[in-house]
C-alpha cells in the first residue's frame, strides 16, 4: 500500500542524450524521450538535457513523439538543474527533431510532436522541434501531409489546449501547416496557448508556414501571443493561416512580431478563409508587421511608431 500511495505522487523523470539509468536522477537519466513519455503519468514532469532526441532511431517516418495528457516537459538543462528556474534553454539547447534518415528533408518524420485530445496541464515549454517533414499523401486526418513540427489535433467533442512556451520551431516542411497544425473536428475544441515562441524558416507548399488553424464542424481557437514570426513561406499565409470548414475558428493573435515572412499568392503574414456556414473570425491586437510579401495584394507594415515596441525581439 506504501508503495502504491508513493506512485500516485507527481514525479520527475529525467532524460539526458546516452543516458542509461532509470530516469530517477540526472545520475541515473534516462536516454530514450520515447520512454519517458511511456511511463510519465499525469502530473509528471519529464526534465530534458542538452542534445538532439530523433523521433526514430529506424528511419519510421510515422513515429513522433506522442504527448500524454497532464504530462509537462521541459527543455533547456545543462543537466545539473534541481529546479526549472535554474535552466537556461538559449544556451543548453533541446532539440526534438524529424532528422532520422539521409540529410535530405524529404525523408524525415512527417510530424515530430504529436498531441491529441489534451488539456492545459500537458506543457512543452524550453525546445528546438525541427526537421519535420510532412510532405506524404493526403488522407481524412492529413497525419502525413500537415503539421511537420507539431499536430494539434481535438475531435470526438473533447478539447486539445496544451501549452507551448519558449519553444524555437524551426526548419519544418510541409504541404500545408509546417510549424504547428491545430485541428478540430467532430466537435472537438482547439485551444492550445502558443506564447514566447519563434516559428523560423517553416516552409508549406501550400496554406499556413508556421501555423495552420483550421476546423471541421468544431472549433479551433489558439492564443498566439508574443511570439516571432520570420521568414516563413506559403502559398496563402506565409505565418499564419486560418480556415473555417463548417465549423468555427477565432485564434487570438496578439503582440506578436511578422517580420519577412513571404506567401506565393496572397498575405505573407496572416490569411483568413471561411467556407459553408463556418466563420472565420480571428482576433489580432498589437502585432507589429516588417518586410513580409506576397505576389498578389498589398502587405500591410506596422509604422515607424511601433518599431520601438518591439525592439526587443519577441520570441525565443
Amino acid at each position: 500500500m506504501i508503495l502504491a500511495l508513493t506512485r500516485l505522487e507527481a514525479e520527475v523523470i529525467f532524460v539526458r542524450q546516452g543516458g542509461t539509468g532509470n530516469g530517477a536522477s540526472w545520475a541515473s537519466a534516462l536516454g530514450n524521450l520515447h520512454k519517458a513519455l511511456e511511463i510519465a503519468k499525469a502530473g509528471d514532469q519529464i526534465w530534458v538535457s542538452k542534445g538532439t532526441y530523433r523521433t526514430s532511431e529506424s528511419n519510421d517516418r510515422t513515429k513522433a513523439f506522442v504527448l500524454k495528457p497532464g504530462v509537462a516537459l521541459y527543455g533547456g538543462f545543462a543537466g545539473f538543474e534541481t529546479s526549472v528556474e535554474q535552466r537556461n534553454p538559449q544556451a543548453n539547447i533541446s532539440a526534438l527533431s524529424g532528422e532520422i534518415g539521409s540529410s535530405s528533408l524529404h525523408d524525415n518524420a512527417f510530424t515530430v510532436v504529436f498531441s491529441k485530445n489534451v488539456g492545459d496541464d500537458t506543457i512543452v515549454d524550453g525546445f528546438h522541434i525541427t526537421e519535420g517533414a510532412a510532405n506524404g499523401k493526403e488522407g481524412p486526418n492529413f497525419l502525413e501531409s500537415r503539421g511537420a513540427g507539431w499536430y494539434n489535433l481535438a475531435d470526438g467533442g473533447q478539447s486539445s489546449n496544451p501549452i507551448i512556451r519558449n519553444c524555437t520551431i524551426i526548419n519544418n516542411y510541409a504541404r500545408e501547416g509546417a510549424g504547428i497544425f491545430n485541428l478540430a473536428m467532430g466537435d472537438g475544441a482547439c485551444q492550445p496557448v502558443i506564447t514566447h515562441c519563434s516559428f523560423i524558416n517553416n516552409k508549406a507548399e501550400q496554406n499556413g508556414g508556421a501555423i495552420l488553424n483550421i476546423s471541421i464542424a468544431g472549433k479551433c481557437s489558439p492564443e498566439i501571443t508574443e511570439c516571432l514570426f520570420e521568414s516563413n513561406q506559403a502559398s496563402y499565409g506565409g505565418g499564419i493561416y486560418n480556415e473555417s470548414e463548417g465549423g468555427r475558428v477565432e485564434p487570438v493573435v496578439r503582440f506578436n512580431v511578422f517580420r519577412n515572412n513571404k506567401a506565393l499568392v496572397r498575405n505573407g503574414s496572416i490569411h483568413n478563409e471561411y467556407f459553408g456556414q463556418g466563420s472565420c473570425r480571428p482576433v489580432t491586437d498589437g502585432n507589429y508587421f516588417e518586410g513580409n510579401s506576397s505576389l498578389i495584394g498589398k502587405e500591410k507594415n506596422s509604422s515607424a511608431s511601433q518599431k520601438g515596441q518591439h525592439d526587443k525581439s519577441n520570441g525565443y
